[in-house]
């Protein structure tokens, strides 16, 4: 494959996911193979994105990282051309399906969406990278399409993530499409493509469109020195001119899309264990369910005590509100003949505890339970009690023991 070196410069690099392609680029590549949820709902395009998406993340460990979708609904483009992209098949229902569930494998992994209603995700893209070259980012945009070798210029390249992935800088465009990147929009112009709508020059090829516009520099110095060229040529230049125009305008990628843009939203902070795990369960992606699945560290604890009257009334409202809770209530030795009580503990559900010392000996009223160091004075023990016990006595209110 023709592509560039990539080195990885002392600039942040934000890593721009053209997520639509990538979706139909995963469905359309493990599709048949049967892959589905409990549900019996098709899942093989998420599995590929996503394992696409991890992939990405542990090769390149980007510094900051974004994902565009296309949207539902018309985009400026329907404005110039009233059947813009009508040639193009309906997305399958088994795909449509999966949109959303693509969308939430991106959050859970940590990747911000970022779209815009009436543009595509090309142009969102285009706006992001112009705006973070600007800001001094190495932008990298992940995409198998061609149309983004537009965009391609000092601090901004393609990343192709197929196989062991490629890089294209200027240079890789030249040798990958056979023009400079600026030169890109007037080849596609000349070219067409007609499951976009977009009309071109008939007769002209790509190999055609890449020798004209190499010779001409421009499709505005082509269309203007049309009368030179042989009349085949000129005869199609001159009587689809319009169309070789609007063809260019379509195929433009704006890089202007009226977007708030916050560079720090996009700073790669890592997923959410958990979200993956509860994604990865609901749609029965076994392997990944037990990479995700919650270990003792990664289970989070909410235990604190209560030595205030104030954090003690707290916790009887909250207590109520819940409507029931389980109790544990310490004592001071395992006589219960001899024995009095050292604290109270409770809990409204798993990971979580409160618990109340009003026994403990010393001044420093003994050692904290959960982190060993010395515990400050606790509530005494008769206000306590005497607090905790119309709860404990309402009927209404389930308490295990």
């Amino acid at each position: 494959m023709i592509s560039c070196t990539f080195h990885p410069m002392s600039r942040p690099t934000l890593f721009l996911i053209d997520g639509s392609s990538q979706m139909y680029r995963a469905y359309h590549a493990f599709r048949g193979k049967g892959l589905s949820n409990q549900e019996g709902q098709t899942t093989h395009a998420v599995y590929v994105f996503v394992t696409m998406l991890r992939k990405l993340i542990a090769d390149h460990k980007p510094a900051y990282i974004a994902a565009s979708f296309d949207l539902a609904g018309p985009t400026f483009r329907d404005q110039i051309v009233d059947d813009y992209k009508a040639n193009r098949v309906a997305m399958p229902d088994d795909l449509a399906e999966q949109i959303n569930w693509v969308h939430q494998a991106c959050e859970a992994l940590g990747v911000p969406i970022v779209t815009a209603e009436g543009y595509e995700a090309d142009d969102v893209i285009g706006t992001l990278a112009k705006r973070a070259a600007a800001e001094g980012f190495e932008v990298a945009i992940v995409s198998i399409d061609k149309d983004f070798f537009q965009l391609v210029r000092d601090g901004v390249r393609v990343y192709d993530p197929r196989e062991d992935g490629a890089w294209f800088d200027a240079s890789g465009v030249v040798d990958k499409f056979g023009v400079q990147p600026p030169q890109v929009t007037d080849v596609l112009a000349l070219v067409g493509d007609t499951s976009d709508n977009v009309a071109g020059v008939p007769g002209i090829g790509k190999k055609g469109a890449t020798d004209l516009i190499t010779q001409y520099g421009s499709l505005d110095a082509l269309l203007e020195k049309a009368g030179e060229l042989k009349p085949k040529q000129r005869d199609a230049l001159v009587t689809h001119r319009a169309a070789a125009l609007q063809s260019r305008e379509l195929v433009t990628i704006r890089t202007d899309v009226p977007i708030e843009v916050d560079f720090d939203a996009l700073k790669y902070r890592g997923g959410s264990r958990e979200r993956c795990y509860e994604l990865f369960s609901r749609l029965a992606f076994r392997t990944l369910v037990n990479e995700y699945a919650p270990t003792a560290d990664s289970i989070e604890k909410d235990y604190a005590f209560v030595r205030t009257v104030g954090e003690l009334e707290g916790l009887i409202a909250d207590l109520r509100a819940a409507g029931e809770f389980a109790l544990r209530v310490i004592p001071s030795e395992p006589s219960a003949m001899r024995a009095s009580i050292v604290g109270v503990a409770f809990s409204t559900r798993d990971r979580q505890a409160r618990y109340i010392p009003v026994g403990h000996e010393g001044s420093d009223g003994g050692k904290d339970l959960l982190s060993g160091a010395s515990a400050p004075l606790q509530l005494d023990r008769h206000t306590a009690l005497e607090r905790l016990r119309p709860l404990l006595e309402d009927p209404s209110i389930r308490k295990i023991g």
